[in-house]
């Protein structure tokens, strides 16, 4: 017997994460995965968009229930911030490149 049920409750606003992270995250990570290429050589910005890319899977296939919330809003987050960092890290080296 379960003696808190509302945890087990579901969560009518599960989708709120997920929606908002991949609404912004996967034209990046799909434009990173068209500019990279999907060669034999992985590099690290190659793993990082294909670790956004499986955390914003995770994050839409977390079950449903309130105390799954917080791993859901973690991973779609964490999803997001791969989508942004190499593009920033390539920003970056552009930016210094172009300074020198």
């Amino acid at each position: 017997m379960i003696d808190n049920d509302a945890e087990l409750a579901p969560d009518p606003t599960w989708w709120t994460a997920p929606f908002a992270t991949t609404l912004f995250g996967l034209p990046l990570l799909v434009w990173e995965c068209v500019i990279f290429g999907f060669d034999s050589y992985v590099s690290s910005l190659d793993a990082m968009v294909y670790g956004g890319l499986v955390l914003l899977v995770i994050a839409w296939t977390l079950p449903r229930h309130r105390s799954a919330r917080m791993l859901r809003v973690t991973a779609a987050v964490a999803g997001l911030a791969c989508a942004v960092l190499p593009l920033a890290s390539l920003v970056l080296m552009g930016m210094a490149m172009a300074s020198g």
